[in-house]
């Protein structure tokens, strides 16, 4: 008689799961919807408010290395070169920064063994919505809590809320610098 319930019991496990799935990605969309950020780690030049896990907050070292790189590339420094004087200057890289602070962040962009400022690493900075107070979520998502693979979402599709956080970046620079 228990074999027969076995088909049930599975039926109603399954319902459970995709409830509290459900649950679980509607908390999370309301709260892009809000703007807090909910993200695990934060953009390099930011931290997470000690009283608020949801909230940024500016860390004062990071965000004046942020501030010189939209400056030299306004300046019209390549964002090549730029990686090139942070690594000679030995400026960690965001990855590396975050390891010095005890986070354990993994890259997997990354090469294999590279600790230092790239092409890329500066390109993704410079287009951060994030520096200059928006938070900006959503922006990858998989289709089912079964695969773990994310991709892209279409730009209409994202959770974009102006003024959530200090910016670290002016209008003007901003600007300028996506010009």
């Amino acid at each position: 008689a228990y074999d027969m319930l076995l088909p049930i019991k599975n039926i109603f496990n399954e319902q459970y799961a995709r409830d509290i799935s459900n649950k679980v990605q509607a908390t999370v969309k309301s709260k892009q919807k809000a703007g807090e950020f909910i993200g695990a780690f934060t953009s390099y030049g930011y931290k997470k408010s000690p009283a608020n896990k949801n909230k940024l907050v500016i860390d004062e070292y990071a965000s004046e290395v942020v501030k010189r790189v939209f400056t030299m590339y306004a300046q019209g420094i390549g964002k090549q070169s730029i990686a090139k004087i942070l690594n000679a200057e030995g400026i960690l890289c965001p990855s590396e920064y975050k390891k010095l602070n005890g986070e354990n962040y993994k890259n997997c962009n990354r090469l294999e063994k590279t600790s230092y400022w790239t092409y890329s690493t500066i390109k993704v900075m410079l287009q951060n919505e994030l520096y200059i107070g928006n938070m900006v979520q959503g922006k990858y998502g998989s289709v089912s809590y079964k695969t773990k693979q994310n991709k892209p979402r279409p730009k209409d599709t994202w959770y974009r809320v102006e003024g959530t956080h200090e910016a670290i970046i002016d209008r003007e620079l901003w600007n300028r610098v996506q010009d």
